[in-house]
């Protein structure tokens, strides 16, 4: 039997709804709440926790992580209702879309407390190694207070493994070494952890490789150029004396291999004779379309907290500094105009401005600071803090095409379409969770964040002419973003939540630095004059646990939730009734807005070792005016993932030996935009389906783990609708072996 405490004093404004979800997760009946609220609770020793979170935030644990051998971190995430990867038939092609928000400058992502992030165009978005993460947490929605700027689509907070996580009773030091294996794209991946505690010091390092090939799709076609080779490893280390905590992470993921520099897309060109007799063969000609892509991730957070037995003080502290880089480059052959010895090159490329060139620079580098307290003061449990981040992105091309013209700087600039500039953001917020009686709690909170921006302006001429409004000066927006949040449990088993946010979001780098050369017609100045986005956020959720359905020992725990969104002053291209010609207008502005909405539920079954999950999706959207003109008739907003059905059945036949099946039904998706501007392809409905083992044969049964999982076993060929018609993997074989020293 194992014994965990739930809630701690100074956490008292996260009792909500879903405290019953927290008993039901540990599979438990929970002993009665003291007069100090803290909740002690007996666990079975159940092979699957119920995992219905709080309203509107979903958890996954390291073992569910671990079950699904995924490829990355998108591929996790995938599997939490209104939560679907967007693109990622490629590795690096991957992005996470959140009830309709996959845009980058929408999503809050956090490593250890630091933001990561990346944005370029036809790439993906958030990366770091399924292997290295402890547990990963998503909040819906613009809910969550202590996510400013960037966020009203939804936060992911990933917390890395440490060793408290891996090391048993009585333990202090252990390794642990795993090998995996996918049929899919022949990924051969090796792990190893070392970790270890002493007197209040933890540590653990832990190093990761993979090696994939290029993937097949469901008709046993080759996706080109979709191998690549990663090399990530962690460190992390804990220090705790008295009220005193320190700690210290640092991480790494790597990626590179040859790829389209446009990851996101399915084919690559058809080879001609034309192709063959200017590259000279089929091989050069199938990598002249080709780049050789190098991406990686750093970040180093340091954490301090000190909570002393005081009732006024919970501090913590969080510092961190995080990069993230991409360089490509296109062959060699395709470089120069001339060989050397001065004839003609036949195999030169021309590459337009809008392809970026023949090499590619892009680079973030984010400092970040939070510092934030918790304070109990009768039925009030106040937190208060002050956040900075700083965001410098550099951008810039090497393009041979423009070598001799002066206008483009001899081919060494920036985009005009991914400035680089300079963003801070000062915040503070603050959160009240009231109990207002034992069954009613309000949290309503309250977060000002101040947004400098500041472009580099560039050196093609082109980009940077003040004549025509190329103005890269600074910049600021600011704003307020109130929330409001009340749980109430109508009885002991079933509970309400609703929350409300009025969120603020400032337009990014590239809404306001984006220009149009100095020569194009229409819009073609910065967009110093756009207004912050706002998002009124609405979500509704009913939740309910009840041990003792059918028997003395079994467990429902069920959720439907109810969401609605609209945006304003939504950001795009000035297009249409919006675009005057020869005037200096940005090429960027505000747009009328848009909605979004829908519904989930979930559904969790548990009795003797046997377990049932269930879920359901559904997504809607609509933006006013068409994308291409504001005059025009409403519009679907594109990103909107189709309906979606998840059952999961599962059993543990004996201690250590457990199967399941999952079921997967997405429906057709035909509701795509119109316009020219915006580009969906409909997808088709399909069904999916994955079986996995899990097989601990040693008597000392967390020795030796082997799994097996078959996802898409039936080999379908299918087009996700997020993918834009590229082609998803066919049928893969997992297999996974982890021994512990």
């Amino acid at each position: 039997m194992r014994i965990n405490t739930i809630f701690k004093p100074n956490s008292l404004f996260k009792l909500n709804a879903i405290a019953i979800a927290v008993i039901s997760s540990l599979n438990v009946s929970a002993a009665e709440q003291s007069d100090q609220n803290v909740t002690t609770v007996v666990a079975s020793d159940s092979e699957r926790a119920i995992t219905v979170d709080q309203p509107g935030k979903s958890l996954i644990t390291r073992e569910e992580i671990e079950e699904q051998q995924a490829n990355n971190v998108a591929e996790i995430l995938d599997t939490i209702p209104g939560v679907t990867i967007d693109g990622g038939a490629r590795q690096g092609g991957e992005r996470i879309n959140i009830r309709g928000f996959s845009a980058t400058e929408d999503l809050a992502f956090y490593v250890d407390g630091a933001p990561i992030g990346f944005q370029q165009y036809r790439y993906g978005s958030f990366f770091f190694d399924p292997s290295m993460i402890g547990e990963a947490e998503v909040t819906k929605g613009a809910h969550d207070y202590q996510t400013g700027n960037g966020g009203t689509g939804g936060t992911i907070r990933i917390k890395t493994k440490d060793a408290e996580d891996l090391l048993r009773e009585g333990e202090s030091f252990g390794v642990r070494v795993q090998a995996g294996f996918n049929s899919g794209d022949n990924n051969q991946g090796y792990n190893v952890t070392a970790y270890g505690k002493t007197g209040g010091f933890q540590y653990l390092v832990n190093g990761i490789t993979r090696n994939t090939e290029d993937m097949t799709d469901g008709n046993g076609n080759t996706v080109k150029f979709s191998g690549s080779e990663q090399k990530n490893w962690l460190a992390k280390m804990s220090y705790d004396v008295g009220a005193h905590r320190f700690a210290l992470s640092h991480s790494e993921f790597s990626d590179e291999g040859r790829k389209p520099w446009a990851t996101r897309r399915g084919t690559m060109p058809e080879i001609t004779e034309r192709h063959i007799d200017k590259y000279g063969s089929v091989e050069r000609a199938q990598l002249a379309y080709t780049v050789y892509n190098q991406y990686s991730n750093n970040v180093t957070t340091a954490n301090y907290r000190y909570n002393p037995i005081s009732a006024l003080v919970d501090v913590d502290l969080t510092l961190s500094i995080s990069e993230n880089k991409r360089h490509w480059e296109r062959p060699d052959f395709t470089w120069n105009k001339l060989n050397p010895d001065g004839t003609k090159n036949k195999s030169y490329m021309y590459v337009s401005v809008g392809s970026y060139g023949h090499a590619s620079d892009l680079e973030y580098e984010r400092h970040f600071a939070d510092l934030n307290n918790t304070a109990q003061l009768g039925d009030h449990t106040i937190t208060t803090g002050l956040q900075y981040q700083y965001q410098d992105r550099d951008s810039l091309v090497n393009n041979r095409t423009y070598a001799t013209k002066e206008s483009k700087n001899f081919g060494i600039y920036t985009p005009y379409y991914e400035p680089s500039g300079t963003q801070s953001t000062y915040s503070f917020y603050i959160a009240d969770g009231y109990q207002i009686t034992d069954d009613l709690l309000i949290t309503p909170s309250i977060r000002y964040d101040y947004v400098r921006s500041e472009g580099k302006g560039n050196l093609a001429s082109d980009y940077n002419d003040p004549t025509v409004g190329h103005d890269y000066s600074a910049v600021s927006h600011d704003g307020w973003s109130p929330r409001i949040e009340l749980d109430y449990y109508v009885t002991d088993n079933t509970s309400f939540n609703v929350a409300y946010a009025y969120a603020f979001q400032a337009p990014t780098i590239d809404d306001i630095y984006s220009v149009q050369y100095a020569k194009a017609g229409g819009a073609k100045a910065t967009s110093r004059d756009l207004d912050a986005e706002r998002v009124h956020a609405f979500s509704t959720s009913l939740t309910n646990h009840t041990v003792g359905i059918f028997t003395d020992n079994d467990q429902f725990a069920g959720q439907i939730t109810g969401f609605y969104n609209e945006v304003e002053n939504d950001i795009g291209q000035r297009m249409g009734a919006k675009r005057v010609e020869d005037t200096q207008q940005g090429w960027r502005v505000n747009l009328d807005g848009f909605k979004t909405y829908g519904f989930e539920l979930m559904g969790q079954y548990r009795i003797n070792g046997f377990y049932v999950n269930s879920s359901l999706a559904s997504i809607q959207g609509k933006h006013s005016g068409s994308w291409k003109d504001s005059t025009g008739p409403d519009d679907h907003v594109p990103g909107i993932p189709p309906l979606n059905i998840n059952v999961g059945l599962g059993y543990e036949w004996i201690r250590g030996l457990t199967t399941g099946w999952d079921l997967r039904w997405y429906d057709a998706q035909d509701d795509v935009p119109t316009t020219s501007y915006v580009v969906n392809t409909a997808s088709e409905s399909y069904t999916l389906q994955d079986i996995y083992v899990k097989w601990q044969p040693l008597a000392d049964k967390e020795k030796l783990t082997m799994r097996l999982t078959v996802k898409n076993l039936t080999d379908r060929y299918y087009e996700p609708y997020l993918s834009n018609g590229v082609a998803a993997a066919g049928r893969e074989i997992r297999a996974n072996v982890a021994y512990t020293f």
